[in-house]
């Protein structure tokens, strides 16, 4: 069944295929996350929270690209964990800033999935990078949306979204040219 007889279905009243649609995008969803908060545990929770909204408002969904609509919830959940944690990220990169000046800051060396080490990776590329470019480059080169779909998704011009990707990308390049990578 594809996603739009899935939300006709749901629609009608069968709440069993809304675990359909949670096991098909729950990785892609949690991923994002991922990207968005730099921490697995609390993307977790973002994803959670992200198919919630989704069962909140499927009532309303009417079909376009399913995908891109769950991404958009995401995003908007991830906006709002930034604003009601935003002192607790201060605290935290306080301490880092302290531990780093003492020497004591050192890298867990926990056994990690590819995908973990993958997350960890691209944060670590893109941690830099503004917001907003980070955001347009993870939905581009990490999901493959084309940028008519990413505009959609976070309210901006296609031409913005261009832009943010393509200012990424140069930080980027510029930024491993620089470490002679």
């Amino acid at each position: 069944m594809n996603d739009r007889e899935l939300i006709r279905e749901i629609q009608r009243g069968k709440k069993e295929y809304l675990n359909d649609i949670a096991e098909k995008y729950y990785d892609d969803i949690y991923r994002f996350c991922c990207y968005q908060t730099g921490s697995c545990q609390d993307a977790g929770d973002l994803a959670q929270e992200t198919f919630l909204h989704f069962i909140r408002s499927v009532e309303q969904f009417r079909y376009r690209n399913l995908k891109g609509y769950l991404l958009t919830i995401a995003r908007n959940v991830c906006m709002d964990y930034f604003r009601g944690c935003q002192r607790r990220q201060e605290k935290e990169e306080s301490f880092r800033q302290k531990a780093q000046e003492d020497g004591a800051f050192a890298v867990s060396q926990q056994a990690r999935s590819q995908q973990e080490e993958f997350l960890v990776t691209v944060e670590q590329l893109t941690e830099h990078l503004p917001q907003m470019q980070r955001e347009a480059m993870v939905l581009y080169y990490g999901y493959g949306f084309k940028y008519r779909e990413i505009a959609r998704m976070t309210g901006v011009g296609i031409g913005t979204v261009k832009s943010r990707v393509r200012q990424g990308t140069r930080k980027l390049r510029k930024s491993m040219e620089e470490q002679g990578a």
